[in-house]
């Protein structure tokens, strides 16, 4: 029986070794033991007395003195002065910018109003010359129509506007301009001499219409 018994124990004791063996062995294949639990459990399976485990020491940290709080206090407000400095420095950049960019806009403003006074006296100028040279071939024409032959005077009123026409008419003397509407014979004539003859009255050329009538 005691035989039995022995056999038993030993039979526990392998397989409580074997199983201690197969975790140790496990854990060191995965690397899920660590070497302080792998020493543990060396020590258990040797019989010998665990260590107790190392209470960490906390260190207490020394308590700020004047001076170095003195010296953090000066630090911290250098700091801030060189950050206060730096946005004053950036803050007059940006008003030069803004009075730099006013000036230019200004001037700007200014040279457009200078090119657009310039550009309307040119238009003026340009305006003058083109109505003088207008005026001085209305002059040169008028003068070759007062020295045509009314027949051909005539033949020229026929083709041009009425108030072209008319113009060059109300600017000749009466006796010149009645010798041309005294050209003025067929229907058609007779019926562009009376709308040139009522445009005439419309410039108030009252003296002509007299004159023509006179001599027809």
């Amino acid at each position: 029986m005691k035989k039995i018994v022995l056999i038993i124990l030993v039979i526990l004791l392998l397989a409580h070794v074997l199983a201690l063996a197969g975790l140790l062995g496990y854990g060191l294949a995965t690397g899920r033991l660590g070497s302080e639990q792998r020493a543990q459990y060396l020590a258990i399976w040797r019989g010998e007395k665990l260590a107790p485990p190392v209470e960490e020491v906390k260190v207490e940290e020394e308590p700020e003195t004047p001076q170095q709080a003195s010296a953090r206090i000066a630090a911290s407000e250098i700091q801030r002065e060189v950050q206060s400095g730096e946005m004053e420095r950036q803050a007059e950049l940006l008003r030069n910018m803004q009075d730099t960019i006013q000036v230019a806009k200004s001037k700007l403003e200014k040279d457009l109003k200078e090119l657009e006074t310039e550009k309307q006296q040119f238009s003026r100028k340009v305006s003058q010359q083109e109505e003088a040279a207008k005026d001085e071939g209305f002059q040169k024409a008028l003068k070759n129509y007062i020295l045509m032959k009314p027949k051909y005077a005539k033949e020229d009123f026929m083709k041009m506007e009425e108030t072209e026409a008319v113009r060059y008419l109300a600017a000749m003397k009466p006796d010149v301009a009645t010798r041309i509407f005294n050209q003025f014979k067929t229907a058609e004539e007779q019926e562009k001499r009376r709308q040139l003859m009522k445009l005439l009255e419309e410039y108030k050329v009252l003296s002509l219409n007299d004159a023509v009538q006179a001599g027809s």
